[in-house]
């Protein structure tokens, strides 16, 4: 009996073994997994326009919150391996296409992993790159974000004819410099029997009714995104390409990229031998053991030899001995918000320019991590990605994207490299249904081939864009913003006009988690169209054409001026509450069309404008309009800085780079929480914050003299290093800007400033005195003030370093004041008065 229950029990746990693995793996069964089957049992994720766009910062902001979703559920911060496997194994399967001639109907979802990259991708998931994701925190995220991150990690080909390729491959072939069209090599497309939609009949798509066209920019490219398929024999001459995201240093294929790194963290050797027995296809090809005692490196499989290796398989055995062909060039219909990314050619598709980068990028990183772990225990996925997509690189080691092409002999030797393929090829032969059969000894040749077109490829042809030269920048290049921006938006702006210029500057001003934040409101009546918030995908996903018709369009200054007002004085009282010396800028930037201030409104404004910079001494109006920008020169502080014209047509970076830059240069304020809104305090004593500063950064502030204004003992400004970190700090009572060895301005030698270099130790600045001889606050001249880091020897391991190469320091405000101008002025309005009547009742 007892061995009978035992029995049982062995099967009951099998049982559950099994389907634990199953679940953990799902996305490599040859069908949409459940988990992903939200983003294809409706339209309207397959309408590109609707999901996030697809950019490195979105992908980094959508890892943050699953990171602090970790972090919050548990308690304890989610290693970098946990969050690698688990986006792999929820988000990511590749080869998933459209069913020709199939509609949606209930119970019938049209997709399917029917590609040729799923084969490759199966044997990693399952094999090379073990894991599951039955942790991971699905309500981290909302439906746009992870469909937007499963379609961003997953890799496919949409070859269909669309009906628009004359305008768009013509246009896209002039904006491929250097790169010719190809041909069809064979009519049966590749070597994939899988791959059936190369040569099938597209069916008609309409337009999307609810839809509204959206036009972006290819170079000099018009394009219209929403378009209805012709139904055409035979591929599009400039299909498109999914599983992208777009960097500063060219686009990549995120997958292979997640998934390298993910292999570096738990990296493996396997025998081929070992991976061919766990194969789901029995068949042999006369293979003998010596012949199957090669390992294959998990690290390779997940990025550049996975791709040489569908190179080896399904192009080399048609080409009648031609090199390999690897590389295919492409562009986005528009570089702020891109969503779509058509390729200049339709054949040999393997190994294009994204994936190849996306692999080499995935291949360092997954061979560099365990290195930098050991310097950065707590080193997050979002910090690495942040820091490899960057100028700095990971950890001074000097490896970023800019320089991968240099990286590339070094992580990648040929011989490692053709090794590795042919290891893998042999297994990934045993998992796809090739039209032909081969031998063990061509897949090696195969993989020789290829390796050796790749060797020639990456550093003659894949332009990639070089590394920044130092010498040239610009002062907005070396600070990390940290502001609470508040936009005010006319809504009569058409939408799909004015999106790209207005999130071009949000994209610029770090909207992230402990960084800066950004408000959206109705310039009209200051309705909210976007809630404050430090997650750039917020913006997205709040802000889109039909949320906009839902505001009443149009332009009231001092609608605006009230709101801002309100809020403002909001955030003041909040940072009151919470003991916040802020340490961020406070931005108005307002988007008016073409509508102009009438004369009451004006007068209303200037004396509120007034006000408001008397008891919001801080806060800075920036206007980015069209029409003739001047009419606002009387409502900001300084015309030739802070106005802005906005004109349709022109470039997205040419016109918002100036305002995004002038944003960021404005000096994060330092405050004394206790005065609030109201600039009255009856307690005294000291206040702090922690910064951050990176390596190369320098941090900007700037000390209303409302705070120090009239006497008073024991005032101070102190910063205090930490982790026996080394500073130099400049102060300048008139220069915004202080810095030492400044290479922002011919004439930094004339800057009236001081410099100190401070470490394991304080700096202070003594404020007791700092406005004697000026009669009135406005007189009084304002502290500004730079920390710049110079050493460091610990890695920062607190929520609010953006990366572990910042440098902690504490700042603090001790004794200071509160001295409003408004209460100044009704203070000597009252002294006026009560002297009047003195000498009346005297007379």
């Amino acid at each position: 009996m007892k061995s009978k229950q035992f029995v049982a029990a062995v099967i009951c746990l099998a049982v559950a073994l099994i389907l634990r693995v199953a679940e953990a793996q799902e996305n490599a069964m040859l069908q949409i997994p459940p988990s992903l089957v939200e983003c294809y049992n409706t339209s309207f994720f397959m309408n590109r326009d609707n999901r996030l766009p697809a950019n490195m910062d979105t992908l980094i902001s959508l890892i943050e919150k699953v990171e602090n979703s970790y972090a919050g559920t548990s308690g304890v911060q989610a290693d970098m391996r946990t969050v690698a496997v688990s986006l792999l194994h929820r988000f990511r399967q590749d080869g998933i296409k459209k069913a020709s001639g199939f509609k949606a109907v209930n119970g019938v979802i049209p997709y399917s992993p029917t590609g040729f990259q799923f084969p490759k991708f199966k044997i990693l998931l399952s094999r090379l790159i073990p894991g599951n994701a039955n942790s991971f925190p699905n309500s981290s995220l909302t439906s746009v974000e992870r469909c937007s991150l499963h379609f961003m990690l997953s890799s496919t080909f949409d070859t269909r004819q669309r009906g628009d390729e004359n305008t768009v491959c013509n246009q896209l072939s002039q904006y491929r410099a250097q790169r010719l069209p190809r041909s069809l090599k064979k009519d049966y497309g590749n070597n994939f029997i899988g791959d059936v939609e190369w040569l099938e009949t597209r069916p008609k798509r309409g337009r999307s009714s609810n839809s509204e066209s959206k036009y972006g920019q290819l170079a000099e490219m018009d394009y219209e995104t929403d378009w209805a398929y012709a139904g055409s024999e035979g591929p599009s001459q400039c299909p498109v390409e999914d599983g992208l995201v777009r960097t500063r240093w060219g686009t990549v294929s995120a997958g292979t990229l997640i998934a390298g790194i993910a292999a570096g963290v738990q990296q493996q050797t396997v025998q081929v031998s070992t991976l061919l027995a766990q194969s789901s296809q029995q068949r042999a090809r006369g293979r003998s053991q010596s012949q199957t005692s090669n390992t294959v490196d998990n690290r390779w499989a997940a990025t550049l030899a996975g791709e040489l290796a569908e190179v080896s398989l399904l192009q080399l055995p048609g080409s009648e001995g031609s090199a390999a062909t690897v590389g295919a060039t492409g562009g986005w219909n528009d570089t702020v918000l891109p969503h779509w990314y058509f390729l200049s050619q339709r054949t040999d598709l393997e190994a294009t320019d994204a994936e190849i980068r996306g692999g080499l990028d995935g291949l360092i990183l997954a061979k560099n991590v365990a290195n930098w772990r050991t310097q950065a225990s707590s080193l997050k996925l979002s910090q690495l990605l942040r820091m490899y997509y960057s100028t700095n690189g990971v950890l001074s080691s000097g490896i970023n994207a800019c320089s991968r092409q240099s990286q590339f002999t070094n992580v990648a030797p040929s011989q490692e490299m053709e090794d590795q393929t042919s290891a893998f090829a042999q297994v990934l032969d045993r998992e796809m249904q090739l039209r032909v059969t081969l031998q063990q000894s061509a897949i090696a040749d195969f993989a020789g081939n290829a390796t050796l077109s790749m060797v020639t490829y990456v550093p003659q042809s894949l332009n990639d864009v070089s590394c920044t030269a130092t010498s040239n920048l610009d002062l907005t290049d070396v600070i990390t913003p940290m502001t609470n921006l508040y936009i005010f938006l006319d809504t009569s702006w058409q939408y799909s006009t004015i999106v790209d210029y207005v999130v071009y500057v949000i994209q610029q001003l770090n909207i992230h988690p402990f960084a800066s934040t950004v408000t959206m409101l109705s310039a009209q009546d200051g309705s909210v169209i976007v809630n404050t918030t430090n997650y750039i995908t917020d913006v997205y996903q709040q802000w889109n054409v039909t949320t906009q018709a839902t505001y009443a369009q149009g332009f009231s200054l001092p609608n605006v001026l009230r709101t801002i007002q309100n809020l403002t004085q909001n955030l003041m009282n909040d940072e009151k509450t919470n003991s916040s010396l802020s340490g961020h800028s406070l931005v108005a930037l307002i988007i008016p069309n073409q509508q102009t201030v009438n004369d009451g409104d004006s007068s209303y404004a200037t004396t509120e404008i007034q006000y408001i910079q008397e008891q919001i001494p801080d806060l800075r109006f920036i206007y980015y309009g069209g029409g003739s920008i001047q009419r606002f020169s009387s409502f900001v502080r300084d015309p030739s800085q802070d106005l802005f014209s906005l004109t349709l047509g022109s470039k997205a970076a040419t016109s918002a780079g100036p305002v995004a830059k002038r944003i960021i240069q404005i000096p994060r304020r330092v405050i004394n929480p206790r005065c609030g809104s109201n600039w009255y305090t009856n307690s005294w004593g000291t206040d702090q914050m922690a910064q951050y500063v990176g390596p190369g950064k320098v941090n900007f502030y700037r000390v209303s003299a409302n705070y120090f204004f009239g006497t008073g003992s024991n005032r101070y400004l102190n910063i205090q290093s930490q982790n026996g970190g080394s500073y130099t700090i400049c102060t300048s009572r008139t220069y915004s800007w202080p810095q030492q060895n400044s290479t922002t301005s011919s004439t930094a030698s004339s800057i009236d400033q001081s410099c100190a270099q401070i470490s394991g130790n304080s700096f202070s600045y003594d404020l007791s005195s700092a406005c004697n001889g000026y009669y009135t606050i406005t007189q009084c001249p304002d502290l500004y003030l730079s920390v710049q880091a110079t050493s460091n020897t610990t890695s920062c391991t607190q929520d609010a370093c953006q990366t572990p190469d910042q440098w902690r320091y504490i700042m603090s405000m001790v004794n200071m004041g509160c001295y409003s101008g408004v209460s100044g002025l009704a203070a000597s309005l009252l002294t006026i008065l009560f002297a009047l009547l003195v000498q009346r009742l005297i007379q």
